[in-house]
């Protein structure tokens, strides 16, 4: 997996930014992996995006992830840090090849993992039953569309199962707070963690090439040409010209 360059991250805040943030996950991945097909990296399970996505933000912005959190008890904001490499370590994907990953037969019928399409597809649902409903007919296999869904205590057993099989499909960091040591658990969202600093990033890069194309006539791509220490000199010195 290659990490983001400078280019290619003002690209991804353009295209995706009216985008619903699986689809922003999905296109980075893309860019990152040039050799995968889209519809590939699409229909592999949640959890493999989840992990591909820490990994691209791990090798493009640093292994280290500061985040923040209100408690619930208290409503106090406190900040964390997570160690993307060492979350990693502790986490398993399903096998990338199709035919590899994993089936499993329950009430009547076999059952697959999620992939990032069939959420995506969910995530445009009407409500949460719509969701629901539509995620657990497109892992259902070898029964009629039209046949009952489970519910109450069997559909529990499914929803534990794939749990089960791919973790990394639903990460939770565990919090306590320092004011009034509450304890809960945060879900981690890897998509709107690598959405956040390409968007940081590409609004920092925008503000660069505005104030170096005003003090120079530079286009866009001679700015980015740049190396970041010689686009902080110019900087450095385009302040030092509008102050004098």
């Amino acid at each position: 997996m290659d990490a983001l360059i400078e280019s290619q991250i003002l690209a991804l805040w353009e295209a995706g930014r009216d985008s619903h943030p699986i689809d922003r996950g999905l296109r980075a991945l893309a860019v990152a992996m040039p050799g995968e097909a889209p519809r590939d990296i699409a229909s592999r399970p949640v959890g493999w995006r989840t992990l591909a996505l820490l990994r691209l933000r791990s090798a493009t912005f640093g292994r280290r992830l500061a985040a923040c959190a209100d408690c619930p008890a208290c409503g106090s904001a406190m900040a964390f840090d997570v160690d993307i490499a060492a979350l990693l370590e502790t986490l398993s994907a399903p096998p990338e090849d199709a035919s590899a990953r994993p089936v499993f037969d329950a009430h009547g019928a076999a059952w697959r993992l999620p992939s990032s399409h069939d959420q995506a597809r969910a995530a445009h649902a009407a409500d949460s039953g719509e969701a629901l409903t539509l995620l657990l007919r497109a892992c259902r296999l070898g029964v009629p569309d039209d046949a009952l869904l489970p519910r109450g205590a069997a559909l529990e057993e499914i929803e534990m199962r794939m749990e089960a099989l791919d973790p990394a499909a639903n990460i939770e960091l565990s919090l306590r707070c320092a004011d009034c040591a509450h304890e809960w658990l945060v879900a981690l969202d890897a998509d709107a963690c690598l959405w956040d600093d390409i968007s940081a990033t590409a609004l920092g890069l925008m503000l660069d090439v505005h104030r170096l194309a005003r003090a120079y006539g530079w286009t866009e791509t001679q700015v980015l040409a740049l190396g970041p220490g010689r686009r902080a000199a110019y900087l450095d010195l385009a302040d030092r010209e509008t102050i004098s």
